[in-house]
């Protein structure tokens, strides 16, 4: 979406409306300190202004700011580990589903200022044409890669991180702070055994405001608070002679040419030591030193020739995920109780995703394999 300004034009609207000369001037100063940052940034000079453009009632916007109440359903999700990947360490993810109306000034700060906002980069993930694949075609013919992976990637990136990203980009401290508010969530921890006990009140503690998993602007938001740290890893990074890519939690690090476990483990410490500085902390069952001769997967795919290619153990728990739901002795119910799934759709939407994700690596292989999807009796 386009958000043109014209000076003149405000000026003239402005002392229509009886405003003084100072404020106008300042009003135009911000403005055009917006549109230096980015041209396609919407002017906006406070939640009142925010308000209209995005015809939400300020009463709204100002409780989400004020944090009267939780505005997120909180549910949590199992993991599911990707083929090719590393299980995940924690069994479930904890999502904020925010209310319609707060999904709704998220989705339009996400659509408006966050999308149309550069990202670092070496960055591949959640912004605009930004493709899981391309990201993994960075290491192709790689003979060293060094993979390390971020814990609660989100909630680590802080109210402060979130102010500083709207402030970067031009608009005012109030506004950037309220901005802030908008888009994270605070935690509200009430300790054990306490709550509800005998009708007393448990003390609660508050920890500082944080990116919600499950918020439309948070995927960006992270991208933009970590763009220091993406420009210090991809220095570290070219300084030994590596090349590095984040797509998302996930840090990959490659080398085409002659190196050493030595060498590898000592870009792995300061890489680490990197994310340490930053507030973050590296997944240590995750960190990962891959050597010539071993096979090479990055984000899910082998990256050990000329393109991206599906792995074996991929291909084989899709087949047999299609084999079983095709097949008249096993059968749509009895798959899902064998593989735990919790119910049909839930496990159709994860072969879709599995699908989706085969079709975008190999498109000739998955148009067989959706020919058997589509084949599947789902109500038997």
């Amino acid at each position: 979406m386009l958000h043109p300004w014209d000076s003149q034009q405000f000026r003239r609207g402005a002392k229509d409306a009886g405003r003084p000369d100072q404020v106008i001037d300042r009003a135009i100063a911000t403005a055009r300190r917006i549109k230096r940052k980015n041209r396609d940034l919407p002017v906006i000079f406070s939640i009142f202004h925010l308000a209209h453009l995005t015809d939400i009632d300020v009463d709204s916007l100002l409780s989400v700011v004020d944090r009267t109440e939780d505005h997120y359903r909180i549910f949590r999700v199992k993991k599911r580990s990707v083929p090719g990947r590393v299980a995940p360490s924690r069994r479930y993810r904890t999502i904020c589903v925010p209310s319609p109306a707060l999904k709704r000034i998220q989705r339009w700060i996400a659509q408006n200022i966050l999308n149309v906002t550069e990202t670092h980069p070496a960055s591949h993930a959640f912004a605009p044409e930004s493709d899981l694949v391309e990201a993994a075609n960075e290491h192709l013919r790689s003979s060293w890669i060094v993979k390390l992976d971020i814990i609660n990637f989100f909630e680590t990136v802080t109210e402060r991180q979130v102010y500083y990203v709207f402030r970067s980009l031009g608009y005012a401290a109030l506004l950037s702070f309220q901005l802030a508010r908008i888009c994270t969530r605070t935690l509200k921890l009430t300790p054990k055994g306490r709550a509800g006990s005998e009708g007393r009140v448990p003390h609660e503690r508050y920890i500082a405001g944080h990116l919600p998993q499950g918020a439309p602007t948070s995927p960006m938001l992270a991208n933009l608070a970590v763009r220091q740290l993406d420009d210090e890893l991809d220095n570290l990074a070219k300084r030994l002679g590596w090349k590095y890519t984040r797509y998302a939690d996930d840090l990959t690090f490659s080398l085409e040419g002659k190196s050493s476990r030595g060498k590898a483990a000592e870009l792995m410490s300061l890489a680490s030591q990197t994310l340490s500085r930053a507030g973050f902390t590296s997944n240590k069952l995750k960190a990962k030193i891959i050597p010539p001769g071993a096979r090479k997967v990055v984000l899910g795919v082998l990256v050990d020739t000329d393109r991206a290619r599906l792995s074996k153990k991929f291909r084989n728990n899709l087949e047999t995920h299609l084999y079983a739901l095709t097949s008249h002795k096993i059968g749509v119910r009895s798959h899902m109780q064998n593989r735990g799934f919790d119910s049909v759709i839930g496990m159709r939407q994860h072969i879709e995703g599995l699908l989706a994700f085969a079709h975008h690596v190999d498109e000739k292989y998955a148009a067989g394999l959706y020919r058997q999807f589509n084949s599947i009796d789902w109500l038997a």
